[in-house]
């Protein structure tokens, strides 16, 4: 068996020693999410929506303090368009000033039978963090779309028409649709 020289002795004592005084890798960094939903996770019916100024609009109370909006995501029934909004709360606890507006063109892919977990999913993370109450409101803008909702009597679920001649306020809905509004705290 052949003697290592010294010198080739030294140099792989130093890897490995240069080894040992390499400090470990940062852990990942834990990410946290907050969940937000206010139906049971069961379709039992759509929402239609009759003419483009009906609108299903649901309220969403966050904890204290500011949260960066990440995702929304909704399970669709029926193909067409649909807008989204989510806005601010007024005083009065009634939908206020738009903070984001998006359209999505439902397809075939996009749809869902409420039990297989497909879900629509809107990136929001170019928003301003959010804080106190939200309200996301969904109408169609073309086609006979339909969203998945569950038999859930919330009382954070509503129906209103925006057409500003039309005095309609706030409706209680007995279903509540299957959104989640997902933020980081």
């Amino acid at each position: 068996m052949p003697i290592a020289a010294p010198s080739a002795r030294l140099a792989a004592l130093a890897t490995v020693v240069g080894c040992a005084a390499t400090p470990p890798a940062p852990a990942p960094k834990l990410q946290r999410e907050l969940v937000m939903a206010y139906d049971d996770a069961r379709a039992s019916g759509t929402m239609a929506f009759p003419n483009p100024g009906y609108e299903s609009v649901v309220r969403f109370e966050l904890p204290q303090g500011e949260h960066q909006p990440l995702r929304l995501r909704f399970q669709a029934e029926a193909p067409g368009k649909l807008e989204i909004k989510i806005y601010d709360s007024t005083p009065l606890e009634t939908p206020g000033d738009a903070l984001c507006a998006f359209t999505l063109d439902l397809a075939k892919e996009d749809l869902s039978n409420g039990k297989d977990g497909r879900w629509v999913v809107e990136d929001l993370g170019a928003m301003k963090p959010i804080k106190g109450v939200v309200w996301i409101g969904v109408h169609k803008t073309g086609g006979e779309p339909t969203i998945w909702a569950s038999s859930v009597v919330s009382g954070q679920a509503f129906v209103r028409n925006n057409d500003p001649s039309n005095p309609m306020g706030l409706l209680p809905t007995k279903r509540t649709p299957l959104l989640r509004l997902e933020v980081a705290p």
